[in-house]
C-alpha cells in the first residue's frame, strides 16, 4: 500500500465519523476505502503492465524474428521442437503448479503451509518427468522421420527439449509464491534479463550464419533452465523450505487437481494438436507456416498472463456478493477487445502479415480465421481462470470438454482431413467452440452449486476482500 493510501486508512480509523458515517476528510468511509483499494489495484496493474509488458515485447520480437531469421525448413524444425516441448510440458504439469494459489487462498503468511505446497508440487513435477521423458523422445522422433532429418540434429532438438521440460517445472512452482505477494519485480526483472541475452545471442548467430534449429532449441531450453534457477532462488525469500517431502500436501494437491486432469491431458495435445497433424501427413512448409501462424497468438499471451496474475487471485479471494459483477465484467471485456481486434483482421490483414515477412504473403487469407479462433479461445481462457480461482472444477465439466472435442474433431478429420494450412486452420477455428460451451458451463454450475468441496481444506471459509476497487 502506498504512503497516501496508508494515510487516509489510518485516519479513517482513528478518528470518529459523524451520524453519516463521514470522515474527517469530509468524504464517506466506505467511498475513501474505495480510493485506497483502487489505488492499490492501479499500482499493482502498472508493475504487471511493466514487467509483463517488457517479458512479452522480447518474446515477441525474439519469435517474429526466427521467423524472417530463419530459413523455413529451419522454421519448421524448431516449431515441431518447440509444439512437442509445450505439449509434454503440459502433461508434465497436469495443472499441478496451478493449485498452489487456490489451496493457500488467504493463508499466505504461514511461511511453512506454503513451502509445503511448493515443494510437494515440485515433487510431483520430477516424478512425472521421469515417467513421460521416454515418451518424449519417441513422440519427437516419430512425427520428424517422414521429413528425413538429419539423426544427429534429431538428437540434439531431443535432448533441449528435455532440458527444457526439467526445468519448467521450477519456473512453474516458483512462480506462485512471487505472485502470491505480489513480488512482480523478483518474478519479472530475471526473466527480461535472461530473454535479452537469448535474443542478443540469436542475433550474433544470425550475423554469423549459425541460426538453425538446433542452436535455436538449444538456446531456448538454456533460457528456461537459468529462469528455473533464478526463480528457485528468488522464492526463497518468502516460503520455509520443508526438510523433506509431505505426503499429505502431495494427496491434497493431487486430490484438488484429479478432476480437471483429464481435461488437461486431452488440452495438452489440444495446444498443437494441428502441428502434429500436419507434420504427420503434411509437408515441411506446411509445418513451418503452421508454426508462424501460431505466432499471432502471442499478442494474446500478455492479456492471459494478466488473467493468472491479477484477475485469478481476486477472483479466488473476492466476496460471494460481489463475485457476480466482477466475474461477467472480465468476460464482457474480453469479448469487446476481442471483437476489435478480429474485425481488423479480416478487413486489414497487412499489419498481421507484415509481422510474419514476406515468405509468408501467400497466408493473407487466412489471417481473420486465425484471429478469430485465437479470440474464441481467449475469452474461453478468462471463464476458466475464473472457474478455477473459485474452485469449480467438476468432472462432468471435464467430460462435457473433451466429448465435445472428440465429436468435433474426429467428424472434421474425417470428412476433410488436415493435410494444408488452411485444413489447419479451420480445424482450430471449429475446435474453439467447445471450450467456449464447456467453460461457460462451469461458470453456470459453480454459480448454482458452489466450489468443489475438500475435506479438510478452507474450501468453505468465507472469502476476504483484498485490494482491487470496490
Amino acid at each position: 500500500m502506498d504512503p497516501k493510501s496508508r494515510h487516509i486508512i489510518e485516519q479513517t480509523e482513528s478518528h470518529p465519523t459523524d451520524g453519516n458515517d463521514t470522515s474527517v476528510s469530509g468524504l464517506p468511509t466506505a467511498s475513501i476505502k474505495r480510493m485506497a483499494r483502487a489505488r492499490r489495484a492501479a499500482g499493482l496493474a502498472a508493475r504487471f503492465f511493466l514487467g509483463q509488458g517488457v517479458l512479452q515485447a522480447i518474446q515477441i520480437i525474439t519469435g517474429l524474428l526466427l521467423i524472417r531469421w530463419m530459413s523455413v525448413e529451419a522454421l519448421a524444425q524448431f516449431g515441431l521442437t518447440t509444439g512437442v516441448q509445450a505439449t509434454m510440458t503440459t502433461l508434465m504439469d497436469l495443472g499441478i503448479s496451478s493449485t498452489i494459489i487456490p489451496l493457500i487462498g488467504d493463508r499466505r503468511d504461514d511461511r511453512a503451509l506454503l513451502g509445503r505446497y511448493v515443494r510437494s508440487a515440485k515433487h510431483l513435477r520430477n516424478k512425472t518427468f521421469l515417467a513421460l521423458a521416454p515418451a518424449t523422445v519417441i513422440a519427437f522422433s516419430a512425427m520428424a522421420h517422414p521429413h528425413h532429418w538429419d539423426w544427429r540434429l534429431e538428437i540434439v532438438l531431443v535432448a533441449s527439449i528435455l532440458l527444457a521440460l526439467y526445468s519448467s517445472g521450477s519456473m512453474a512452482c516458483f512462480s506462485p509464491p512471487l505472485l502470491i505477494f505480489r513480488r512482480l519485480g523478483d518474478l519479472y526483472l530475471p526473466q527480461t534479463l535472461v530473454g535479452t541475452a537469448r535474443l542478443v545471442a540469436y542475433l550474433v548467430c544470425w550475423v554469423l550464419g549459425a541460426l538453425n534449429a538446433s542452436t535455436a532449441s538449444c538456446m531456448n531450453a538454456l533460457n528456461i533452465a537459468v529462469n528455473g534457477l533464478i526463480l528457485g532462488k528468488q522464492s526463497q525469500k518468502y516460503i520455509d523450505w520443508p526438510q523433506q517431502n509431505d505426503a499429505s500436501a502431495e494427496r491434497e494437491i493431487i486430490h484438488y487437481a484429479m478432476p480437471v486432469m483429464p481435461a488437461i491431458i486431452f488440452a495438452a495435445f489440444q495446444g498443437q494438436i494441428s502441428l502434429f497433424l500436419i507434420s504427420f501427413f503434411g509437408s515441411t512448409v506446411s509445418i513451418a507456416q503452421v508454426t508462424a501462424l501460431s505466432k499471432l497468438g502471442q499478442m494474446f499471451s500478455i492479456l492471459m498472463t494478466f488473467n493468472v496474475v491479477l484477475i485469478e487471485p481476486y477472483i479466488a479471494q473476492i466476496n460471494r456478493t460481489r463475485l457476480a459483477k466482477y466475474y461477467c465484467g472480465f468476460l464482457i471485456l474480453g469479448v469487446l477487445f476481442c471483437a476489435s481486434i478480429t474485425l481488423l483482421a479480416f478487413v486489414y490483414p497487412t499489419p498481421f502479415l507484415w509481422l510474419l515477412g514476406p515468405k509468408y504473403e501467400d497466408l493473407r487469407d487466412l489471417m481473420g480465421w486465425v484471429v478469430l479462433a485465437s479470440c474464441i479461445n481467449y475469452v474461453a481462457g478468462i471463464a476458466w481462470i475464473m472457474n478455477r480461482a473459485r474452485k469449480w472444477i467438476f468432472w462432468s465439466g471435464t467430460i462435457l470438454e473433451i466429448a465435445l472435442l472428440l465429436i468435433v474433431q474426429v467428424s472434421y478429420i474425417l470428412l476433410i482431413g488436415v493435410h494444408t494450412t488452411k485444413d489447419a486452420v479451420f480445424f482450430t477455428f471449429a475446435s474453439s467452440f467447445c471450450y467456449v460451451i464447456a467453460h461457460g458451463y462451469v461458470g453456470i454450475y459453480g454459480f448454482l452449486h458452489g466450489p468443489k468441496k475438500m475435506k479438510g481444506s478452507s474450501s468453505d471459509a468465507p472469502m476476504p476482500e483484498i485490494g482491487m476497487p470496490g
